[in-house]
């Protein structure tokens, strides 16, 4: 489930007063060459987190380029003309840090977190590697091994084939359909060359936004990125390099679909599209999603799992991307339960969805859960940055400002009308991973019922 995010107040301007969010005080600034930095200072604990976000992920590959940004990840770590191979991993282990990095669909992020009095290595490693990559031959061809090594224990993941199978019926012809980490065959075709490319294309400072968070004084940081990259060319304009993509257009009736598995299990799981990110549907869809999967109490559980004994287990994501987003539901079919009993409790929660409104204090629930998890969020300067940065390149920054508040006034008829314009049968994917031949067990009598105390039957 993606981390439940707050929406905006008026767009700030670079250089515009701070505004405070998980008790840091955050600015934007902008480089000459275009690059945009947000600096969160908050001085709780002395560490700082450096984190860098690219606007390019799998939605920016052509076709022939799938996986490539996700590749070019792991090349990050290689060797720059400064650091060799090796020297990003010793001097974060030797300066007592950590790093990461990971890639999304819109974005590609790479992350230090080091003492307040040292912080300033991050900016070294980073400035070095965003246009001085040494992208060698031999290191290309020995990181390929490690990505397909990557995609193939991918492929041992029932859930994941599956989910897979459905992104690619509901984007046939866009990137969001593509795994992120690509196809073998792509990955083997892929040169340094056309990494080289790809890299020239989209690492450069107009496409960067760099957040530093936590204990630092912005004057200083300020200063320090300047001095790394102000003298980096700026880079060609997104709209140039980017890729073309058709529109993405719902299904037209639902699509059904059935993998295999050589195991016991029976895997539910159904995907619609919804809105985008930041937009008041998404936030809707965040709180539909913890009325349906988040706690005992929720929806879904209560009743799939702990009343009716349909399925072991049920939960579900909003996937927020920048064209569309998904929002997924997953169901794991108890042993001796009719898989057609599962979907249709499912769907008869989603009809009650979109055409009861939700009682308040159900509805309070919900969203003491998700402030309580934005509250959460906040408590590293790690997530603050992270948060941020995300916000930043995917939507406005500024949406992690309002403390809740649009999750906060979300009515009770809103959730039943998102619920009924995008939760229906006709627009969703479902797809069922069943039990390869001979590998059903024996079935056993289905668990009873448990009504709970002062609840009435469901039917």
């Amino acid at each position: 489930m993606r981390t439940y995010r707050t929406s905006s107040p008026a767009r700030r301007k670079a250089g515009s007063a701070p505004a405070l969010k998980a008790g840091a005080r955050v600015t934007e600034h902008r480089l000459q060459n275009g690059m945009r930095v947000l600096l969160a200072e908050r001085h709780a604990d002395p560490v700082v987190c450096s984190l860098l976000f690219y606007r390019v992920g799998a939605r920016n590959e052509t076709e022939r380029e799938g996986g490539l940004s996700h590749f070019l990840e792991h090349m990050m770590f290689k060797g720059s003309r400064k650091f060799g191979k090796g020297e990003v991993d010793r001097l974060t282990t030797q300066l007592g840090g950590q790093n990461n990095a990971f890639t999304g669909y819109d974005h590609t992020a790479y992350w230090f977190e080091f003492a307040s009095d040292r912080w300033e290595t991050a900016l070294d490693l980073e400035a070095d590697r965003m246009r001085n990559l040494t992208l060698d031959p031999g290191e290309f061809d020995s990181e390929r091994q490690v990505v397909l090594e990557e995609l193939a224990m991918g492929l041992d993941d029932p859930w994941r084939v599956l989910a897979q199978r459905i992104e690619e019926v509901l984007f046939p012809r866009h990137p969001y359909g593509r795994p992120i980490i690509g196809y073998a065959e792509t990955l083997k075709a892929l040169r340094p060359a056309d990494m080289r490319q790809y890299y020239e294309r989209f690492y450069c400072p107009n496409n960067a936004t760099l957040v530093v968070a936590g204990d630092v004084s912005p004057r200083k940081a300020l200063s320090a990125i300047r001095a790394r990259f102000g003298k980096i060319a700026p880079g060609a304009p997104f709209e140039e390099v980017d890729c073309f993509r058709p529109q993405i257009a719902p299904p037209a009736g639902e699509v059904r679909l059935q993998t295999s598995w050589d195991d016991s299990s029976r895997r539910l799981v159904m995907a619609w599209p919804v809105a985008r990110v930041g937009t008041r549907e998404d936030y809707v869809a965040d709180v539909i999603l913890t009325l349906l999967t988040s706690g005992r109490n929720s929806r879904l559980q209560r009743r799939l799992v702990l009343d009716e004994g349909l399925a072991t287990s049920a939960s579900g994501s909003n996937d927020a991307r920048v064209e569309v987003g998904l929002f997924w539901l997953y169901a794991e079919c108890s042993h001796g339960a009719d898989p057609r009993d599962l979907e249709a409790a499912i769907d008869q929660e989603l009809r009650r969805l979109a055409t009861e409104k939700v009682p308040a204090a159900e509805l309070k629930r919900a969203k003491s859960i998700l402030f309580a998890s934005e509250a959460y969020d906040g408590e590293a300067v790690s997530d603050v940055a992270e948060e941020l940065g995300e916000y930043a390149v995917d939507a406005d920054w500024d949406m992690a400002f309002d403390e809740g508040r649009r999750h906060g006034d979300i009515s009770a008829e809103e959730v039943r009308t998102v619920a009924a314009r995008f939760l229906t049968p006709d627009r969703r994917v479902l797809g069922w991973c069943l039990p390869a031949q001979g590998a059903e067990p024996e079935a056993v009598p289905r668990r009873a019922s448990r009504r709970r105390k002062g609840s009435a039957a469901r039917r």
